[in-house]
């Protein structure tokens, strides 16, 4: 790699950096972040408490389970079939919460805040701007663990670049792009952050619900690039005050990688 192709890439990550600062700053610092907490109460804190005992018992589970992989000639519908019955679950649980306390979930996360021009113009941008210091990360802890990112990938990516028959793909890839960005956002966007905001504070909530959304993921080499990610789509969260917006950004990366993956697998 030549000077000036570093020296590129140094200025972007570095402008990421610098434009993520700045945000955190204006949301932290400066009180401008828009996401309000104070309709929730105590049954929320139970029901969140239940949401991360629910995730520790299942990361256990799949790490006793084959070491948390996916065999190769698993049924990809059945997978996202009984995926959705867990996220149904969990957030079916929390809607009938708010819906026996007169809570709309539209106001709540700010559903009806922005237009879908709007958010996709928002989570486009606010990704591009992420993209260079998610991937830096990535390939720093890519470099001192000494694993290829290409190779040691997520179990769901390791799945993908398995599977040839478009098929088992399609399930796969509505698991990626439409139900873990929807799911994932309401639950750890929305929910969590907005619990433990209201009784921890902001920046305790921004960093707990960004280790745990790593941790869920159970892939050590994208422990601290999921971290940023999750930190990055909080920060878009109370910068449009939209949860949409985190929504459109991680679909966005999702799909990303599935296309990376799967030209580099022709």
């Amino acid at each position: 790699m030549d000077f000036i192709t570093v020296l590129i890439l140094a200025l972007l990550v570095g402008a990421s950096a610098a434009i993520y600062l700045r945000i955190f700053r204006f949301i932290y610092v400066s009180g401008g972040g828009k996401v309000v907490t104070d309709r929730f109460a105590r049954p929320d804190g139970y029901l969140a408490l239940g949401c991360i005992v629910i995730f520790a018992l299942q990361c256990l589970q799949n790490l006793r389970a084959q070491g948390g992989l996916l065999p190769a000639k698993i049924d990809t519908t059945l997978l996202v079939v009984v995926q959705l019955g867990f996220w149904t679950f969990i957030i079916g649980t929390i809607l009938l919460s708010f819906l026996f306390r007169g809570m709309r979930p539209s106001e709540l996360f700010g559903f009806d805040r922005l237009g879908f021009l709007k958010v996709f113009i928002w989570g486009a941008g606010l990704l591009i701007a992420a993209f260079p210091l998610i991937l830096a990360s990535s390939a720093v802890v890519s470099s001192l663990m000494h694993t290829d990112p290409q190779k040691d990938s997520q179990q769901i990516i390791q799945l993908f670049e398995q599977v040839a028959e478009p098929t088992r793909r399609i399930p796969i890839s509505l698991l990626a792009v439409v139900i873990a960005p929807l799911a994932e956002e309401f639950v750890f966007r929305g929910f969590l952050y907005g619990v433990l905001k209201r009784y921890a504070g902001a920046v305790p909530a921004l960093v707990f619900t960004g280790i745990a959304f790593a941790l869920v993921h159970l892939h050590a080499p994208s422990l601290l690039p999921l971290f940023l990610l999750a930190c990055v789509l909080t920060l878009a969260y109370e910068l449009s005050g939209s949860l949409l917006v985190p929504m459109a950004m991680h679909a966005l990366f999702n799909s990303v990688t599935l296309v990376g993956v799967f030209f580099a697998t022709r």
